[in-house]
């Protein structure tokens, strides 16, 4: 028997998206047993839009961020299992056919790969591969190189309840740390190697804020780098927090790099990581975060 899906959508002015959305959700081969819309304070017309096409949808004002919709959302589910699809993204039309026999008492999360394409010509921008064996031995290590959407997977309600659902902290990177999060609670997971979801990138789509990105990344590794669930991963984190320093020094942001490099430094790296002797030389002499700059100034001058 398949199981019974919640297809929950978040929407922030996703009026002229919602229509498109429902095309691929109304495809389906086999239905979402219900669908639920949650309007995160919106000042276009996305509720009489929803209505428009029949969609139950909650009002919520004012604005309070997408972690907050995911969660009034989840709140009023009425399966076990639940599957989040950002408004102005695709879905194919066999994603519950694929995904829904796997949603059984042996796993608490199955998921799907995905492609990030330019909304304006369809070109591949980011190719998001999982590897199966691998989100089922050791999800955990996993996630933490290759992060996941929610866009990306079903997960079962009652896991998702027990993990205390989105960090509402988290302006940005909130599913990602979600998944994280039940991966480091036991999740059983499922992983099928396909294309299943598409997210529909342009230069005004919220996550295109890199600033705010590498912010909330950074805020993922503050939160979870010293877990001693994660000992073994610190210098994954580490790694991953010197690529903060230098992205953030790129975006000017010298407070949020010099933050960064003494997260690195916590977990036992001395930035830049670089083993080239030049650094070993001024290493005793010169600030971490000088380093990285002139690291990342030198970069940019062999760039073609």
């Amino acid at each position: 028997m398949t199981a019974a899906i919640s297809l929950l959508i978040p929407c922030y002015n996703a009026a002229r998206f919602l229509p498109r959305l429902m095309e691929g959700v109304r495809g389906q081969t086999i239905p979402f047993s219900a669908i639920l819309c949650y309007d995160d304070g919106s000042t276009d017309d996305t509720v009489a839009v929803a209505r428009s096409l029949d969609l139950d949808i909650v009002s919520g004002n004012p604005n309070r961020g997408v972690a907050h919709a995911r969660n009034q959302l989840a709140a009023r589910a009425v399966t076990e299992w639940i599957h989040f699809h950002d408004a102005d993204d695709r879905i194919a039309s066999n994603f519950v056919a694929r995904l829904a026999p796997l949603c059984d008492d042996q796993h608490d999360v199955v998921s799907c790969d995905a492609d990030w394409v330019s909304e304006s010509d369809g070109g591949l921008q980011i190719a998001w591969r999982y590897n199966r064996d691998a989100l089922a031995l050791d999800p955990v290590a996993h996630l933490l190189a290759h992060p996941l959407s929610l866009n990306n997977s079903i997960i079962r309600r009652s896991f998702w309840a027990s993990g205390g659902g989105c960090d509402e902290s988290f302006v940005m990177w909130e599913d990602a740390e979600l998944h994280f999060r039940l991966a480091l609670a036991g999740a059983r997971w499922q992983h099928v190697p396909e294309v299943l979801t598409w997210s529909l990138r342009n230069p005004k789509s919220f996550s295109h804020d890199y600033h705010k990105n590498c912010r909330s990344h950074l805020q993922f590794i503050e939160k979870h780098a010293c877990d001693p669930r994660c000992a073994r991963l610190r210098d994954r984190f580490a790694r991953q927090a010197e690529g903060d320093a230098v992205a953030l020094l790129n975006l000017n942001d010298f407070a949020g790099a010099a933050e960064a490099v003494r997260l690195a430094r916590s977990l036992g790296l001395r930035p830049p990581s670089s083993r080239h002797p030049v650094w070993a030389i001024l290493r005793p002499f010169v600030p971490d975060l000088t380093l990285l700059r002139l690291q990342s100034w030198l970069r940019r001058q062999r760039r073609p």
